[in-house]
């Protein structure tokens, strides 16, 4: 199945994630004091270039649809899978769109240039210094890489191409960002991931699970949602009074959270072969270890 085919992210709103290893910041990602003016004006391209399309409307007119349902911390991706095998850059035809829920309306957020490349093929020339590219092993077809870099169109912790953006979670909820240090990049990356996997509807209706779900994780899982949601005014209260330490100490337990939503989206498929198709594809969605570095042919 190709990239665009596949409708694995219509269960996973908000459950890809790598297990047990939250992704730390890594300050080889380009960070906006570090970008080159070529990068900023690259940057500035994109931004122009997806100025027509920031409408779910304008981009199914446009050829793209929505494929991949709501990534956490990534939002929801829209393809157009005849950009995503042309496997060359062009920064005015991003192969994909991410929007996400802001107010109750769609909101372009950011683009991805995603290609579909062969084996022994470099990644593309793509924007100047320090973009990181990764790939997708478990969406590849045999012989081929399926390779991507995310740009940002708002604010971003960990830079403009960074994998996620954990301030996605603040703006879905209408949450205000936590004060410069009140959070280390680990507690702040698992509180936003928490955040929104606790808004997601329960698994069960996505194509992803062909077969009958185990309602006993279901309710788990709902259980657990909704515990994130009744701490989630304590955070604005800490935040408000300028409570660092309670601030930290409810992050924590919001975050500590993910982990067991994470279990039991994992067992919501009885059957063992969908469970263990949908749990590599959780591992692998927002994993930091497959980053590719770029080289000549």
């Amino acid at each position: 199945m190709r990239l665009y085919h596949l409708a694995i992210f219509t269960l996973l709103p908000g459950v890809l994630v790598a297990q047990g290893t939250p992704m730390k910041m890594d300050h080889n990602m380009a960070m906006p004091g570090l970008l080159t003016q070529h990068a900023k004006d690259q940057i500035a391209e994109a931004k122009r270039a997806a100025a027509d399309l920031d409408t779910p409307e304008k981009a199914r007119a446009a050829g793209y649809r929505p494929r991949f349902g709501d990534v956490p911390l990534q939002g929801e991706h829209w393809s157009n899978p005849r950009l995503v095998l042309t496997g060359t850059f062009d920064i005015e035809h991003p192969p994909i769109l991410m929007f996400a829920p802001i107010n109750g309306t769609q909101k372009l957020l950011g683009v991805a240039y995603a290609y579909e490349v062969t084996q022994d093929a470099p990644v593309p020339d793509g924007f100047d210094g320090a973009a990181l590219w990764h790939e997708h092993p478990a969406l590849a077809l045999p012989g081929k890489r399926l390779v991507m870099t995310h740009v940002w169109f708002v604010d971003s912790p960990n830079g403009v191409f960074a994998h996620d953006n954990p301030t996605l979670a603040f703006l879905e909820r209408g949450l205000t960002y936590p004060p410069d240090g009140w959070l280390d990049a680990e507690s702040l990356r698992r509180l936003a991931l928490s955040l929104q996997l606790a808004q997601r509807p329960a698994p069960g209706a996505s194509r992803v699970i062909n077969g009958a779900v185990n309602d006993s994780f279901v309710a788990i899982l709902a259980t657990e949602r909704q515990a994130v949601d009744s701490m989630v005014p304590q955070l604005e209260t800490a935040r408000l009074a300028g409570k660092k330490a309670a601030y930290q100490a409810v992050a924590v337990k919001i975050g500590g959270k993910a982990d067991e939503m994470i279990a039991a989206i994992k067992q919501v498929p009885v059957d063992p072969i969908n469970r263990m198709f949908l749990s590599r594809l959780m591992d692998e969605a927002l994993s930091d270890s497959h980053h590719v570095e770029k080289k000549t042919p």
